[in-house]
């Protein structure tokens, strides 16, 4: 059978053309791309949601472990079996002078120190209320004893004393601790 040039140039462009893709898929790999895709979307939700379920859960015991502060009044500690109890806000000069004699048995000097504020809860319920202040102490000395210091107020249960910020420089540093104290 003999082609024109014009037919051959035609077919030879038909021959050429690729199958479009819906017609090249089968149900079968429809469905296999389809299960492939909710399989990525479910793995790739779980690796994602774990880290933030976990945090959650952590945050949901520092909540339950503050209320039962707030309705007892006191604070359990788990390397110590005695119950230590929060102290009042009329003890809060105390600590504070504590705090600073621990940075100065460390060696370091604490060139001034600063109430910047009280934190209060607003709303009111049985038992105590647990406030705090924060207290930013201006440091001058090494940062082997700053770090000592900052480790021993963190391990004292004795007011439950936390960190809040540390800066440190050349000279030493300043350190804003947050001291809980209980009113009413």
């Amino acid at each position: 059978m003999a082609y024109s040039p014009s037919e051959m140039n035609l077919q030879h462009t038909v021959e050429s053309l690729p199958i479009p893709l819906c017609q090249r898929l089968s149900l079968r790999s429809v469905k296999g791309i389809i299960v492939g895709l909710l399989l990525g979307t479910v793995l790739g939700f779980l690796l994602l949601w774990q880290p933030a379920y976990f945090h959650l859960r952590s945050l949901q015991k520092e909540k339950t472990y503050w209320q039962q502060i707030l309705k007892t009044g006191v604070a359990n500690s788990k390397a110590d079996a005695k119950a230590v109890t929060i102290p009042t806000m009329d003890q809060l000069p105390d600590l504070i002078e504590q705090c600073r004699g621990v940075f100065v048995k460390e060696g370091v000097n604490v060139v001034s120190l600063n109430v910047e504020r009280f934190g209060e809860r607003l709303e009111t319920g049985k038992g105590a209320s647990l406030d705090y202040g924060l207290v930013r102490l201006h440091l001058h000395g090494n940062w082997e004893g700053i770090v000592h210091a900052l480790k021993a107020l963190e391990e004292t249960q004795e007011g439950n004393i936390s960190l809040q910020e540390v800066v440190l420089d050349s000279e030493g540093g300043e350190a804003l601790l947050q001291i809980h104290f209980r009113t009413g």
